[in-house]
């Protein structure tokens, strides 16, 4: 009876239960008052860069200057990616060899060189802490 019930207390009891974290995703470096930033965290398991992002934010551009978003997150490992869709089509625009043409970011400021980055170049992790920031610098 006694092994019943402390198995019923550790199934409903607190431990091993994470409450999310509030991150937050500082923008820099937005240079135009319009358009979109769409904003993509990927976790581990997500495809970074070719499929949906596991958490998303869409911030309308009102004003030129750092941009602020807010997202609660299980402590675990993430990579961010960012793009500021200047003309509102809902794609980060391209020039003929694949080059993006709107300013774009990532998490830990990656710059990619010849390829798009993969998860593992990007990665941050957010912790139990109560809150916790990154900022993210956008290209020219």
């Amino acid at each position: 009876m006694n092994s019943i019930l402390l198995n019923l207390l550790l199934l409903i009891s607190p431990m091993g239960n994470t409450s999310p974290v509030k991150l937050q995703v500082e923008i820099t470096n937005v240079k135009t008052a319009k358009g979109k930033l769409m904003i993509g965290i990927y976790k581990p398991d997500d495809k970074f860069g070719e499929g949906k992002p596991g958490f998303s934010e869409i911030i309308e551009v009102k004003s030129a200057g750092s941009q602020k978003a807010f997202f609660e997150l299980e402590p675990g490992k993430y990579a961010l990616a960012v793009y500021h869709d200047l003309n509102n089509n809902g794609e980060l625009d391209k020039n003929f060899v694949g080059i993006p043409k709107e300013p774009y970011g990532f998490s830990k400021d990656f710059r990619p060189k010849f390829s798009a980055p993969s998860f593992e170049d990007c990665t941050f992790e957010v912790t139990s802490e109560a809150a916790q920031k990154i900022a993210v610098r956008l290209t020219n």
